[in-house]
């Protein structure tokens, strides 16, 4: 066995460039002649000296002999890898007795040395072939295909996006993830180690090119597959913080982060989803982007397939302005809104009524209204909410009178603030920091005849102001005048269904942070996590139908523990047995299986004999 090297001229570019096979000699009928095992590229990772190293190493694990001497550990790295891929080409597939019963395949019994067994690359399958299984359900692969992806970037799209799901991470990390730990490749029947880095970069620039055409079909499909009608549509939106600066992107920008950092520059999405689960559209928006202007172009943008009405428009209170909903009332939706404005009034219709919520905690009643409004107004009572929002107030009183006693305590101290105009700026801030608190609160500070000296610090709290504060309580309106208290919250509750969504993105797809700098690298990674939510819902929907209501990371997890291994031994008559096989469904693995309707076989096994 050695290392042959060729060189060859490239029609299109004319130009002359080399190549390497490992070939072996074999006699024939007709003599000797040389077989090539194995294409290793226009380029080996070693110095031509090392090259003939590489071949003996290569053929010294194939046949299992251990060498006379170790090799040096680049040698043997790069040995291991070309000798799986050899062993992979000589292969001859076989069915395994669990993936076909097949009456007409005969058993087939070799004699093996048992103490020789041993097992070598492992490779997770599970979980990559239950979102293989939902791509191709969703024809996400057919669908690229016809955008003009090439059969490699058809495959490294699917390698990304099942990364995305699987093992949520940078392209970076997903790219050794593939190449190394996950047996994907091998479902695909394509070799991630042959593909650069860049080439996943890329792939995400194109995915995101077609945005606007994948969101068509996949809003379609995810319809026709599961039967559901769509009449409620769910908009909000989320900010995720990114890592360095980002002057390249315009996108970025500082502004309010969900997840308290706001040292970061920040990159908005929007998200507008159906009452099943499922996305409609999305949107990446500036980090400082205002939520209230972001409304009226996502919904003209969204289609609802198959439906002559319009969807019912659920918003949270931070878009639904007075300007919001009147454009909504102009082009014909209804919505139900959390209100940020005061009621027109608190005399409510009828008594406080249980609205089924899980633990019967919220109560509402609707208030009383003229009888030509446009609109109705709910009131809620959370027994839930009033309890967090006492332990809030409790906290923010302590934190403000803190500041006010350290503040009044150094007017004392011989070096402590004691101009007045300073320390009313003082004031001033420590206002502005507890905003949420110190309107609740009379403060004054006494000044010095003078009025340059301050000379005490004293306040006392506005009960009036103080018990309407963080009640629990909170009010929804709408222009659904037919509707009940009952349906009217429930209907409203749906748009915890879109919270969910944002939370598992940031918290089970990789989301945050970003580390892209660029503004299309930002906004590809963002949809690569969209179109792995896509896979994850239509799994998770599917099973939810069959009473299954586990959490992805769940299904993951238990998914995860399914590996493709090859065991090799040596045979009684000296040659070397290799066998690569899937590991066999069990317990919860079936039953997932089962909820799906999906076949439990992963591939066939594999043997060969060198």
């Amino acid at each position: 066995m050695f290392i042959k090297k060729t060189f060859k001229i490239d029609p299109k570019s004319n130009n002359r460039y080399c190549a390497y096979h490992l070939v072996e000699s074999i006699r024939t009928e007709k003599g000797p002649r040389q077989r090539i095992l194995l294409y290793m590229g226009a380029q080996i990772d070693l110095p031509e000296g090392e090259h003939k190293l590489l071949a003996q190493c290569i053929a010294d694990i194939i046949a299992g002999q251990p060498p006379l001497l170790p090799y040096a550990d680049n040698v043997e790295h790069l040995a291991q890898t070309y000798a799986s891929q050899v062993i992979r080409r000589l292969s001859t597939q076989k069915d395994s007795s669990e993936v076909s019963k097949n009456e007409d395949s005969e058993p087939e019994f070799v004699n093996i040395n048992v103490n020789s067994i041993e097992k070598s690359e492992p490779r997770t399958v599970g979980a990559e072939h239950l979102m293989l299984e939902m791509a191709n359900q969703l024809e996400l692969p057919n669908t690229l295909q016809k955008l003009g992806f090439s059969k490699t970037d058809v495959s490294i799209a699917l390698g990304t996006i099942v990364g995305r799901a699987v093992f949520p991470n940078s392209e970076r990390s997903t790219h050794v993830w593939l190449s190394d730990r996950s047996g994907l490749g091998e479902l695909l029947d394509f070799d991630f180690k042959k593909s650069s880095l860049d080439k996943f970069y890329q792939i995400s620039d194109k995915l995101l090119s077609h945005k606007d055409v994948l969101e068509d079909h996949l809003e379609a499909i995810e319809c026709n597959i599961h039967g559901y009608k769509s009449t409620i549509a769910l908009y909000d939106l989320t900010n995720t913080y990114m890592e360095g600066q980002a002057k390249s992107n315009p996108k970025a920008a500082y502004g309010v982060s969900k997840e308290k950092r706001n040292d970061c520059p920040l990159v908005t999405m929007g998200l507008v989803m159906n009452e099943h689960g499922f996305l409609n559209r999305t949107s990446i928006l500036p980090g400082n982007a205002s939520e209230p202007k972001t409304l009226e172009n996502m919904i003209e943008n969204l289609n609802v397939h198959q439906s002559l009405f319009k969807p019912t428009i659920v918003l949270d209170a931070g878009i639904a302005t007075n300007e919001n909903l009147s454009w909504l009332r102009e082009n014909g939706y209804t919505y139900v809104v959390s209100a940020r404005q005061n009621a027109p009034s608190i005399h409510l219709e009828g008594e406080l009524i249980p609205v089924d919520d899980l633990n019967n905690l919220v109560k509402a009643a609707l208030i009383k209204s003229e009888d030509n409004s446009e609109e109705k107004w709910l009131y809620c009572e959370s027994e839930a909410k009033a309890a967090v929002a006492s332990k809030m107030k409790d906290s923010f009183r302590k934190r403000f009178e803190d500041d006010l006693k350290k503040l009044g305590d150094g007017l004392a101290k011989p070096k402590g603030r004691k101009q007045y105009a300073k320390v009313v700026e003082r004031l001033g801030r420590l206002k502005e920091k507890h905003k949420r608190i110190s309107g609740c609160y009379e403060i004054h500070v006494l000044a010095s005849e003078d009025k340059t000296t301050a000379i005490s610090l004293d306040w006392k709290v506005i009960d009036e102001k103080m018990s309407d504060k963080l009640t629990g309580s909170y009010f929804l309106r709408t222009n659904m005048l037919t509707l009940g208290p009952k349906e009217l919250w429930q209907l409203y509750n749906t748009l915890r269904g879109i919270e969910d969504a944002f939370r598992f993105m940031k918290s089970s797809l990789g989301l945050r942070p970003v580390y892209h700098q660029k503004e299309h690298r930002v906004d590809g990674h963002l949809w690569i996590t969209v179109l792995a939510y896509h896979l994850i819902q239509n799994c998770l929907y599917q099973l939810g139908k069959k009473g299954l209501n586990h959490q992805w990371k769940t299904i993951r997890d238990i998914m995860m523990s399914r590996v493709r291994v090859t065991m090799q031994a040596k045979m009684e008559d000296g040659k070397i047995l290799y066998h690569r096989s899937t590991t066999k469904a069990e317990g919860d693995q079936i039953i997932i299986y089962r909820g799906l309707g999906l076949s439990s076989s992963i591939l066939r096994s594999k043997k060969t004999i060198v």
